[in-house]
This record gives C-alpha cells, structure tokens and sequence, in this order.
C-alpha cells in the first residue's frame, strides 16, 4: 500500500545517530524497493543504531505477529491453495508495480488483493500471505533484517485485525451484500488504523516527535484511499466467488489501471511539488538567516545602550552602578510575574530600566550634583527628566516601547507621581515593576548624606507603601524574589567596593 522511505524528518537525521532510526534512503533511488507493503518505517543500516526503545518495540511487534501467526496457520483447513497462491502473487506483483511519490513516498494496491484474501479465507490465508507478500516485495532490496522484521509483523497485524473484523461482522455467507460492502469499508479502516498506530509509533520513538504530528504529515491523506481499497478488496473477492480463478484474472485491470492514472497524476504534478519543497526549504533557510541577523543586531542594541548607561553612571559619581543593579532587580520581578524572557514586553522593560535616566542629559550639572536641597524652580526642572527622556527616544522604533517605561518611572501608584500623575493601570506594568526596583536600590545604596539601610528594612519599607507607592502585585513579586535581589545587591556593591580601593592605591 504505502512504503514510506525517505520522509524529510527521517531523512533529516545522520545515519551515525545511536538514538534514531534513520533512512535508508538518502536521495538514493536504489537504496529502497520500488513498492512496499503498507506504511512502512525507514531504519537504518545499522542494527546497533536504533534506540532501545525502538528495539522493544520492533520485538514487541514481532513478538504478537509471531504469535498470531502460530495461533492460525494451525487451522488452514478449507483454504483453496491454487486461487490463495494466485491472490497472493497478485498482491506481491501490485506491490513491486508501486509509484514513487514525489521522492519520499511509495504508493501500491497489495492491499486490494490481502484484502480479498481477508474476506474469502480469513484469518489463517491472512497470516500464510501477508509475510510473503512482505518479504517477496523487499526482495532483492538492501534492506536491513530488522526492518523486515517489523514490516512483517505490522503488516500481519493489520491484515489480521481486517480478516477477524470481516467474519465477525459478516459472517461466512455466500452471497455478497450491501452490508458486506459496509463491512467492507469498515475493515478497511481497521487496517488503516492498525497500520498506521504500529508505523507512526515506530517513527515517533525514532524520530521523538509526537506521535499526532507524525500522523498529521505522514498519513492523514491516505484514510479516503483505504476505503477505495476495501471496497477494490470486496470486489475482488466477489469476482473468485462468483467465476472462480478467472475472476482473479479479470480484475488485474482494474488497479493496474488505477495505478496508471495515479502515475499519469504524479509524473503531471510532481515537478510543481518539488518546486515548492525547494521553495520551503530556501524559506526556512532565509529565515534562519534573519532571525540570526536579529539576534546579532538585538546583541549590537543593548551592548550600546549599556556602554551608554555606563556613560551616564559616571557622570554621577553618586549613582555608579545604579541603573545596572535596578535594571536586573527589575527584570528578577518580572520573571516572577510570569514576563517571559526574549519576548517584547520583557526586551521593553529591559531596556526601559536602563535608560530610565537618560533625560538627565538635559538636566545642568549645578542642579544635578548641588549638595543641598533644591529651590522650588531646581526641583521643578530636575521634575522634567522623564519628558526629555521619553522625547529622546520615543521616535526610535527599537526603543519605543522603553521610553513609555522611561516617560513613567516616576509615577506612583496612587496617583500621586510624577510628571503626569497617572495612577494604578494606567501606569505600564514595567514603569510599576522599576519603581520598587529603583526605590530598593535607592535605599540600600550610600549617599553623601546618609548611609545604606539594610536590605530587610528597605523590606519593611517597600511592605509599608504598598497600595500607595507600590502596586501590591508588584510587591508580592517583590517578596518573592527578594533574597536573590539581596544577593545581586550585596554582589554589586562588593565589585564597587573592590573597584573603588583598586582607584586608590
């Protein structure tokens, strides 16, 4: 029916791999038999390549088929040997007459033939013809003992489970019936459900796929063509009830037929669907490429925001560090909010929190450094940081989500922040998220006027303003993650410490 020999995600896998299957066909016509019975997996040429998983699952397999095998060729009693031969040489021959299907695929009709065979003689003709239909189709062939092996067994199972799901529903009559041709089609989508659990089970152990995917690419299409064939496999069997060995005979036409169409169809479209396999293939290529490219460029953005975050550090003797230390405070909450890492949101607030301060590159130094409190006028103009900040970069596309974060750094969640007093969600997530960042390093930072206070304090303190200052979602993440801010914190300092007597001496 289908033999499956050069699937791209098999195909894709380097025969020297211990823990995959891998083809047996690699672009090499030769290396795989010109029909095959059913869905069959692709194995590699070594027996010691395969996965132990893939092992017991082959000798599983074998192991039922074997036994089934032993269970029904004790009763063969009844069986007309001349039209059993006959039907299997047919099936073997409509087998080695199968089309190659865009490269990667094999299609055939043996299953018309075991089909009828399922139907006139049941279970024990079955378990004689399936395996020398298998065996006599790879002949000649460079296929490996085990793959045989499987093949054999799946294929026996299959057939099996057809012939068994026939007579019970059918019976053993005589005369062929609507509800025979029922249950007809109904056998043949046993053997399609069979086939396809065992061969699909066996490429997504190979492969480690899951198996809905393996199914989804590899043998959805097929269903309608197995009903086709029931009912091909009903005809058959009717044509010997009815006339006997030249009934057989006479329906060699029709699937011959079918599988001249079927080529006709191939040989028409194959070319276009190659095409398209080039096309994606150099789709994927390119945009491997691009996202690569990205990757670099995104790597290139944030190496120059940072050296110029280091810029701005030094400009204030009394921050160094800070924008750094707040900025991977803030991105420890985020994570405990559930913002995934690489994603917009999360480059955003990166990136937010490092330039947070970049407005005050518009701010005068007698204002930004006086040691003393700031007149009204000082502090109203050292108020407009965020705005110069956010009219800085809001009109550059890769740092347009940041300013928003730059432009709201200072609002609280009460409302009663600044420059615009925005309150509760109308402050963006990461504006609200930097706050407690930024007022914990602020806390637990030395200024000229007062010295750190201790991590567990600035925990009291953040708990304390909570609803007010803090969004109390925030402040949950917060607590969560706040030994690991401890350590960062306690981390940076001991490196600005070092740093600091290094200068001196």
């Amino acid at each position: 029916m289908l033999d499956r020999q050069s699937r791209p995600p098999l195909a894709a896998v380097p025969a020297t791999d211990p823990g995959h299957l891998a083809s047996l066909a690699d672009g090499n016509d030769n290396a795989s038999p010109p029909g095959g019975p059913a869905p069959e997996v692709a194995i590699g040429p070594e027996a010691d390549q395969i996965s132990w998983p893939v092992r017991f699952y082959i000798a599983g397999v074998t192991v039922v088929a074997g036994g089934l095998i032993w269970l029904f060729a004790r009763d063969l009693s009844g069986i007309d040997w001349p039209a059993l031969g006959a039907l299997t040489l047919l099936a073997i021959v409509f087998e080695r007459v199968g089309i190659r299907i865009y490269r990667d695929t094999n299609v055939s009709v043996g299953v018309v033939a075991l089909i009828a065979i399922a139907i006139l003689y049941g279970a024990p003709a079955i378990v004689i013809a399936a395996p020398i239909v298998v065996l006599a189709a790879e002949a000649f062939t460079p296929s490996p003992w085990y793959r045989r092996l499987f093949n054999v067994g799946s294929y026996t199972l299959a057939n099996v489970a057809t012939a068994l799901l026939f007579h019970a529903l059918a019976g053993s009559g005589e005369d062929v019936n609507v509800w025979w041709a029922i249950v007809a089609a109904m056998a043949s989508v046993v053997n399609y459900g069979v086939n396809v659990a065992l061969v699909d089970t066996a490429v997504s152990l190979a492969t480690r796929q899951s198996w809905l995917a393996v199914w989804d690419e590899l043998d959805r299409w097929l269903f309608p063509y197995y009903l086709v064939f029931g009912l091909l496999g009903l005809a058959l069997a009717a044509a010997h009830m009815a006339i006997g060995m030249a009934g057989i005979l006479a329906f060699v036409a029709p699937p011959l037929m079918m599988r001249f169409a079927i080529h006709e169809y191939v040989a028409k479209t194959e070319g276009s669907v190659l095409e398209l396999k080039q096309k994606n293939v150099e789709l994927k290529a390119a945009y491997n490429d691009i996202m690569q490219i990205t990757r670099q460029l995104s790597e290139t953005y944030d190496g120059t925001l940072e050296a110029l975050v280091l810029a701005l550090d030094a400009r204030d003797r009394e921050t160094k560090g800070h924008s750094l230390r707040v900025t991977k405070y803030m991105m420890m909450m985020a994570d405990s909010m559930g913002i995934e890492e690489g994603t917009q949101e999360w480059v955003d607030m990166q990136r937010g929190a490092l330039l947070h301060d970049v407005g005050k590159i518009g701010v005068a130094d007698a204002i930004l450094h006086k040691p003393g409190p700031l007149t009204p006028d000082e502090w109203g103009f050292m108020k407009r940081h965020p705005d110069i900040g956010h009219d800085m970069l809001h009109d550059i596309p890769f740092l347009t989500g940041a300013a928003e974060i730059v432009h709201c750094h200072h609002e609280r969640y009460d409302g009663k922040g600044y420059p615009r007093g925005l309150a509760r969600e109308d402050v963006p997530l990461g504006a609200r998220i930097f706050a407690i960042a930024d007022a914990f390093d602020a806390m637990t930072s030395d200024r000229p006027y007062r010295q750190a206070m201790r991590p567990e304090l600035a925990r009291w303190e953040v708990i304390r303003n909570s609803g007010t200052q803090f969004d109390p979602r925030v402040v949950q993440a917060f607590l969560e993650v706040f030994d690991e801010i401890v350590i960062e914190r306690n981390r940076s300092h001991e490196e600005d410490a070092r740093e600091h007597e290094q200068a001196a001496a």
